[in-house]
């Protein structure tokens, strides 16, 4: 299940926002929840858990004539608050089945707390990550976004 909602979330035809989460249950990966947007993500996650999360954000480049999109997937690495230390161990022994299913990430952020998972956050990582070319907003679905305004004329 885990693969199939990947493959779903990373495909060429996947929707800005889409996510998904799993975690580990006898030392495998379980699928957890998936959805859209960025604050339904957040709220699928259990601060009592190590969970993994994935969240396909588009990075848009609005020219002239032509429109073009760029999927960016960001993996989430979520240790909650609450989880007990000896359970913290888990997250470290998840990462290489975890590595395995999120291929092709751009960006991996390590939280605690909700509020550590911010489009700000992420455009800021992204963007020092990117190459030269920034595209012209990024898109977390269900109608957020976030503008660069990196090539308006008032920032020339």
């Amino acid at each position: 299940m885990a693969s199939e909602a990947f493959a779903k979330i990373s495909g060429k035809d996947a929707k800005a926002g889409s996510w998904m989460v799993v975690n580990l249950e006898k030392k495998k990966v379980a699928f957890v929840a998936e959805g859209e947007g960025l604050e339904s993500l957040k709220k699928a996650l259990d601060d009592a858990q190590c969970m993994w999360a994935c969240i396909n954000v588009h990075g848009v480049d609005v020219r002239a004539n032509v429109e073009s999109t760029r999927h960016k997937l960001v993996q989430i690495n979520w240790v909650g608050e609450n989880v007990p230390a000896m359970k913290k161990m888990g997250a470290l022994q998840g990462k290489g089945a975890i590595a395995k299913l999120f291929k092709g990430a751009a960006l991996e952020l390590n939280c605690n707390k909700p509020e550590e998972i911010s489009t700000t956050e992420i455009v800021g990582k992204l963007s020092a990550a990117g190459g030269a070319h920034k595209p012209t907003y990024y898109a977390f679905g269900g109608g957020e976004k976030v503008d660069l305004n990196f090539y308006d004329k008032a920032n020339k």
